[in-house]
């Protein structure tokens, strides 16, 4: 590419990068336009390495337009990107970030297929990159995981989450907030399959660690108590269930102005526990406990 483009697009990349990081979405979808355009003329003009530097500026354009909402502009814009970059032997990790970013696409649409599609080819294009064990591909075996669950294949799932930790154990560490996904995640695919000791202790192992790096007020702590009492609920563990289900609403209380839908759905939880334990008032008092907290936010 002459000097000047390739200057230009570098300015025009690195603005997109820092408009984003500072949550200017609007500004930085305006630079990225103006790089692709850029970029577009590179190539019609047949400069060296221009199709590389579109291919590029495109990926990062389909970044912008899908954390602005704009999700179709964001498909084409991605789509592109692999079309122009297939013919051009570019290296594997980019073609598997841009297939990835399709598969989150199609996830965040529930097209569960296509999103499977995409997902499986950038773990392969990982691989060829000699990235099998990073944590980019560990966060697409999270997400794959969740679209094969959504499907009803839970064997597949249960082997993506497992992949996945595996990954984030080794590379992040055991006492890390993917890992601790990761394990919250297999808990909740056990007690979806009724695998009560394996959900136990995956959910303990979630907790243990969020108790750690966010403390015990946290809502994704909150979170892990909820899912912690519902597992040992099906173990028969019922005194240890109660405790975990106080700390879980305990814990979304602290946080209802952003937790809220979350609070009514662990309240609703507790209130059953609550009645087959016979109960029963005090499952009454705890749903208008909540009932009263909920409606305090909309006054």
């Amino acid at each position: 590419m002459k000097s000047g483009t390739e200057n230009l697009l570098e300015i025009l990349y690195e603005r997109v990068i820092t408009l984003s990081n500072k949550g200017e979405w609007e500004e930085a979808c305006h630079a990225a336009v103006a790089a692709v355009d850029k970029a577009r003329a590179a190539v019609s003009e047949e400069e060296e390495a221009a199709d590389v530097a579109l291919v590029e500026c495109l990926e990062v354009q389909g970044d912008v337009l899908r954390q602005i909402g704009k999700l179709e502009e964001s498909r084409l814009a991605y789509l592109e990107a692999l079309e122009t970059a297939m013919p051009l032997g570019v290296e594997p990790e980019l073609l598997a970030r841009v297939t990835a970013s399709v598969g989150v696409l199609y996830d965040s649409v529930d097209n569960d297929q296509e999103a499977i599609r995409f997902y499986e080819r950038a773990i392969e294009l990982y691989a060829r990159a000699e990235m099998e064990k990073s944590e980019p591909v560990a966060d697409i075996c999270n997400n794959l995981g969740f679209a094969y669950r959504s499907i009803g294949n839970f064997s597949e799932a249960e082997d993506l989450f497992l992949k996945g930790l595996d990954i984030c154990r080794h590379v992040l560490g055991y006492e890390h907030e993917k890992t601790a996904t990761l394990c919250n995640n297999l808990g909740a695919l056990y007690l979806k399959a009724e695998k009560s000791n394996q959900a136990r202790e995956m959910n303990l192992m979630a907790l243990e660690i969020r108790l750690q790096l966010f403390g015990a007020t946290h809502p994704d702590t909150a979170q892990s108590h909820a899912n912690l009492a519902l597992s040992l609920s099906q173990c028969g563990e019922v005194g240890e269930a109660n405790e975990h289900f106080l700390a879980a609403v305990k814990g979304y209380e602290k946080n209802i102005d952003t937790e809220s839908h979350d609070y009514a759905a662990v309240v609703e939880n507790y209130a059953e526990f609550l009645k087959i334990s016979n109960e029963g008032r005090s499952a009454d008092l705890l749903v208008k406990k909540a009932q009263k907290k909920l409606a305090q936010l909309n006054c």
